[in-house]
């Protein structure tokens, strides 16, 4: 009888053995699929994620694409701006036959203003009835003068003084003196200005030329009127 009730305990014993085996086994194989769900989730999500964060990154391709577009655009406009100020400045620029008209215009004014290798020739109209134009050229330059120390003008004919008004006269009259008569030679204002009027021998040419005294150069033309009549 011993013998039995310690058979049917070590069966028991094992049967309690086994049992909690397949307890821990199915915890284990249970622990197992919870994990496999977890990691099936986290891989559903992610996918997920991905796929919600793909339209903000296109969308800001999209936006990157459209700014580089503007930029394009601004840069085409920018060019097309220049472009137009190019046309615009090639319009305004003188033309040649412009500039012929321009130089016709100035030539038919009432002031002439030419240059030379001399200087630069300034005509223009005067208010004196008996007066045809004045001329001023800036390269009349002193005759020169054999006169020394302190200047004093004579109106003696012969005088050194004297001679050298008339060649000062001739120069600006552009005369030889030969072919030249002085109708009047007198004082231009102060002692150191004269004025004299001169003709050419055929009376084609009237003169009223106005001279200044440089110190130790002699006298220089000022200003040159051509006259209509010596009355």
């Amino acid at each position: 009888m011993p013998e039995k009730n310690s058979k049917f305990d070590s069966r028991l014993d094992q049967r309690n053995h086994k049992r909690k085996k397949n307890n821990i086994l199915n915890i284990l194989i249970g622990v197992v699929i919870l994990l496999i769900i977890i990691v099936a989730i986290n891989i559903v999500t992610g996918d997920d994620e991905k796929e919600v964060a793909d339209p903000s990154t296109k969308t800001s391709e999209l936006e990157e694409g459209n700014a580089e577009n503007e930029l394009v655009t601004e840069e085409e406009e920018d060019v097309e701006s220049e472009d137009e100020k190019e046309i615009i400045e090639e319009s305004t620029k003188p033309t040649s036959s412009n500039e012929d008209t321009t130089i016709e215009t100035q030539e038919n004014a009432s002031t002439d203003t030419k240059e030379n290798e001399a200087g630069t020739v300034t005509t223009e109209p005067s208010d004196d009835s008996k007066v045809n134009s004045v001329v001023i050229d800036s390269g009349w330059q002193p005759i020169g003068t054999k006169q020394t120390g302190e200047h004093v003008s004579s109106y003696t004919k012969g005088a050194v003084d004297w001679e050298e008004k008339v060649d000062a006269l001739a120069y600006a009259a552009n005369l030889d003196p030969s072919n030249m008569y002085v109708k009047r030679l007198g004082n231009g204002g102060s002692p150191q200005k004269s004025i004299g009027i001169v003709t050419s021998k055929d009376g084609s040419e009237i003169y009223r030329i106005s001279l200044e005294w440089v110190d130790g150069e002699g006298w220089k033309p000022t200003k040159k009127e051509i006259l209509k009549t010596l009355e």
